[in-house]
């Protein structure tokens, strides 16, 4: 492989199409140099195998993209190159173990580099090698590289998203409608945790489909017209609701006596899009829900809606405090604690507030945060995480660090935050109180956050 240095008219040098970075930018200050000292380090170019009309050979570049572009700016006729000869894998090789040194190389650039070197069958672990990166980073930059163009030309401006964006979006690599879906969303986060419930939903149910099945259980359709809150079966009452997704279908179903039912013990389910099913017989068979109060007359669906915006809100809000609480400047880091300390003390009504404190929900909320405690689990010495180690771990970052006093003060809030707050106008005002706190601190509420915060799941009676 022969390797030589020689100045080669401008006019024979041809940007490489498989560079991984696609926009050269501005080159303004680097045409300045080369205006003033010349081109100091060589451009790297391997030949085409081409002449023009007068036989001159021609050259694709491989490293010196901007020198070239800031050459032509500055009228140069000619400029000083490697030239190399090398295969296609050898000159992608090259252009990605270059660029990806680069800050400015964005994740789906350098994606697509890894791609283009899968293409001509270079394997995983020796793109690690060549690169200096992890295997877990090339295959993570292979998966983001995966998402089809038709995707991609739905993004506003696709090759500006974050890589914490386009992991998000490779997530849906198996359902397309989906992954377009968030794609073409105006709010990436809002839509992302809307479309993850979604699809949690979906795979709940189907597990849920398969537990009834071997339980014995048949599961029907609503008939036309009727939902779980007006459909009872002949023969059959309510016993319980299973509303939540979080929990294992299996788990709720069958209660905390771990009773199971036998595949002879014949039942009618009725089930529908939004989870909730009717398990109810005569035989004892029985589903597992805490306790919720009555809904008024007519709002059930409200009740459902609430219930699932809080889920996608609260991981929404987690998201945004976890990455940016301790990014705060001081002065953000007062406020928050001012605001947060007037709810707690003075409340938002006219008497002092009477909040309902559970000291393991704050725990819990605190290790959502990302606070590394040392109990993170219930077992036999430690039935509640409010427990001593976790509470003198937490006094002696509050000693060490006092304005860290604002995450516990946003664990109680969190804690306190319920769907059912959602549903009355005291609940609107006390989210209000939160979401303002938020606000002062640089959270920016979506539009549905901010519909809900004007009353929208409130009954009409509520309001007036």
């Amino acid at each position: 492989m022969g390797i030589t240095i020689e100045d080669l008219p401008v006019e024979d040098l041809h940007p490489n199409p498989n560079n991984p970075r696609r926009q050269v930018g501005d080159v303004a200050d680097l045409e300045a140099s080369i205006r003033s000292q010349g081109i100091k380090q060589p451009l790297l170019v391997t030949p085409t195998g081409e002449t023009d009309i007068d036989g001159h050979a021609q050259y694709r570049v491989v490293i010196g993209h901007r020198r070239l572009a800031a050459a032509k700016q500055a009228g140069l006729e000619s400029v000083p190159a490697i030239i190399e000869r090398m295969d296609a894998r050898r000159e992608r090789e090259v252009m990605l173990v270059e660029n990806s040194q680069r800050s400015d190389l964005t994740p789906i650039e350098e994606a697509d580099g890894y791609q283009g070197l899968l293409d001509l069958g270079v394997g995983v672990k020796e793109m690690a090698e060549k690169t200096g990166r992890s295997d877990r980073f090339v295959r993570r930059r292979l998966r983001i590289a995966r998402i089809p163009q038709e995707t991609r030309d739905m993004s506003a401006d696709f090759s500006q998203l974050s890589l914490d964006q386009l992991d998000k979006l490779a997530e849906f690599e198996s359902d397309p409608d989906m992954q377009r879906e968030l794609a073409r969303s105006t709010d990436f986060e809002w839509t992302y945790r809307r479309l993850v419930s979604e699809r949690d939903k979906t795979k709940w149910c189907g597990e849920a489909d398969k537990a009834l099945a071997k339980a014995g259980v048949r599961v029907e359709s609503f008939p036309d017209g009727k939902n779980y809150w007006t459909f009872e079966p002949r023969g059959y009452r309510r016993r319980t609701v299973i509303s939540s997704t979080r929990d294992p279908f299996w788990k709720q179903f069958t209660g905390e006596d771990g009773c199971r039912n036998s595949a002879s013990s014949r039942t009618t389910a009725t089930t529908a899009c939004t989870s909730r099913f009717h398990s109810t017989s005569s035989n004892g068979l029985r589903a597992r829900k805490p306790n919720v109060r009555p809904s008024w007359h007519g709002g059930e669906e409200l009740d459902r809606k609430a219930r699932d915006f809080e889920a996608i809100a609260r991981d929404t809000r987690f998201a945004w405090i976890r990455t940016n609480l301790h990014t705060l400047t001081r002065e953000q880091t007062v406020a928050g604690i001012c605001e947060l300390a007037l709810a707690e003390t003075v409340g938002w009504h006219s008497m002092f507030v009477g909040q309902r404190l559970h000291g393991e929900g704050v725990v819990e909320a605190l290790i959502g945060f990302g606070w590394n405690l040392p109990i993170t689990e219930h077992d036999g010495d430690h039935w509640s995480l409010e427990c001593k180690e976790n509470l003198d771990q937490i006094r002696m970052v509050l000693r060490d660090r006092p304005l860290r006093i604002l995450d516990v003060l946003a664990a109680r809030q969190e804690d306190n935050a319920d769907w059912r707050a959602w549903r009355t106008m005291r609940g609107v005002d006390e989210m209000c109180v939160w979401y303002g706190a938020l606000e002062h601190l640089g959270y920016q509420p979506s539009a549905e956050e901010r519909e809900a915060l004007k009353g929208a799941m409130v009954e009409k009676e509520q309001k007036s």
